[in-house]
């Protein structure tokens, strides 16, 4: 990839490996709200992908059925701030990806890498950030 965005090599890499992220937004009044978002697993037990990373400056993170109370939805229409934080125990390391969001109705559009997504999430980035962190606990396999 040869566009100079927010998202290197090395962001792209990191948040393609992972299997989980938290998202972050808040309402017109700046109260947040956070939440976790995990892959989804295919019925043939492969995982489809977290997130799709078109270019450096755009994330698409799928929007699935869930407690239909649409925290997530209801805060980006009014306020399209946005964090992504991925987090890898293992390595000990964050990428915090933060942008501007808007809400793409089109279930179809994303259909091949999602298909039972109601909507997505389109992340303009306008900064991604790695954190190396030793307080954050290691994760050990049992």
């Amino acid at each position: 990839m040869s566009d100079p965005g927010p998202l290197t090599d090395d962001a792209i890499a990191f948040i393609r490996e992972q299997a989980f992220l938290i998202v972050a937004t808040a309402d017109a009044a700046g109260d947040s709200d956070c939440s976790y978002r995990g892959r989804q697993p295919r019925a043939d037990g492969s995982f489809a992908p977290l997130v799709d990373l078109p270019h450096r400056r755009t994330l698409v993170l799928p929007d699935f059925a869930g407690n239909n109370l649409f925290n997530t939805i209801g805060n980006l229409l009014v306020n399209p701030a946005i964090a992504l934080l991925f987090v890898d125990f293992v390595r000990q390391t964050t990428w915090l990806v933060q942008g501007r969001a808007t809400v793409d109705e089109d279930a179809g559009s994303r259909a091949h890498l999602w298909p039972d997504a109601k909507r997505y999430v389109v992340v303009a980035v306008e900064r991604a950030q790695a954190r190396a962190d030793a307080a954050l606990p290691p994760l050990v396999l049992a």
